[in-house]
């Protein structure tokens, strides 16, 4: 009985959350219509979030005629998240790290070069961030590489395999830890920003020449990870040109390539729509790749082809929605943010 009344409790105020951080503010009797909770389950949450720094009162306002209602404001302070993000900038590695608040928004931001990455590299960021934010309740990387668990299984930068990255992160900062790959947060981000309900399915592509392209796939408005988070790992396709030859300033080379590995992913995931991340492509190719697939399949899979310019605004979009969803995922668990979470 206590646990179903426990998790009534928290469906409730999962629902007050989600509607309260929607609108921004709101009256215990807006928010009862809203919910359809009754006045007295929204007072009694309102109360307990009020009391935990998640809600704010903003002062009386009309209410249509009857006694004035306060209104309560959500605070989306009440927790933050720090983002590191990095891919290929002139080919060398460089690095975004930013705090965002529970709307997204960003409070504090940092980026530059860095030459060498291991498990240790960002610890002088995160100690500054930590010293300068109270309430942060999760760290997000985006890092080329994979994750499972507390295993990151691949990565380009090798000091960060292995067993030893994650954990030590998390045991140090004392807050949940995650790991997303650059290219699924890249069209994650491209799919949350131009992306409506016809598009079902996306693939981006990334090609940081410096190492392995790299695929991500949104499926139904999710990443799709595949066994082992396998899926987009490209460097063992069937390619004319293995990649580390392949020379990205002869276009008529790249193009064949490209045609090659396009096909193959129309034929097998049939996306809606592909977009290409490089400082190599140019639209004329995305052109030029749309008529091949259409030409080779016979006219009978038609795929928009993409070509992006904002790597870096699509991967930051990515990490932001993915560090929002993972925080109130957290949240409605009850998770405290100083307890050891999986990655």
């Amino acid at each position: 009985m206590k646990a179903d009344t426990r998790l009534m409790k928290q469906l409730n105020i999962s629902t007050l959350r989600r509607v309260l951080s929607g609108e921004g503010k709101a009256t215990k009797p807006q928010l009862s219509r809203l919910t359809g909770l009754s006045v007295v389950t929204v007072n009694a949450l309102i109360t307990e979030m009020l009391e935990q720094g998640e809600v704010q009162e903003l002062g009386m306002v009309p209410s249509g005629g009857g006694r004035p209602s306060m209104q309560y404001g959500y605070c989306y302070g009440y927790r933050t998240m720090v983002i590191i993000y990095g891919h290929q900038l002139e080919g060398r590695n460089y690095i975004h790290t930013l705090v965002v608040d529970l709307k997204g928004q960003k409070l504090w931001e940092r980026q530059g070069y860095m030459e060498e990455i291991g498990a240790e590299s960002f610890d002088g960021c995160l100690d500054e961030v930590f010293a300068g934010f109270g309430n942060i309740g999760l760290i997000a990387f985006g890092l080329p590489g994979e994750a499972i668990d507390d295993v990151v299984t691949i990565n380009d930068f090798s000091g960060l395999e292995g067993l030893d990255f994650l954990p030590r992160i998390r045991e140090k900062y004392g807050v949940p830890v995650l790991f997303e790959n650059d290219i699924n947060a890249m069209a994650y981000g491209y799919y949350r920003k131009h992306c409506g309900m016809d598009v079902t399915s996306l693939v981006g592509i990334y090609f940081p020449r410096s190492f392995l392209p790299g695929a991500g796939l949104i499926l139904d408005g999710s990443i799709y990870y595949g066994n082992s988070h396998f899926a987009g790992e490209m460097g063992d396709v069937y390619v004319p040109v293995p990649w580390e030859e392949l020379d990205y300033y002869e276009e008529s080379q790249v193009l064949c390539q490209l045609e090659a590995l396009l096909a193959t992913f129309a034929c097998i995931v049939a996306p809606s729509r592909f977009v290409l991340y490089g400082d190599f492509l140019t639209d004329g190719m995305a052109e030029r790749l749309e008529q091949y697939v259409c030409r080779r399949l016979s006219g009978k899979f038609r795929v928009q082809v993409e070509v992006s310019s904002c790597l870096e605004e699509d991967y930051e979009t990515g990490m932001i929605c993915l560090a929002q969803n993972r925080m109130l995922q957290l949240m409605e668990e009850r998770t405290e943010p100083n307890t050891p979470s999986q990655v």
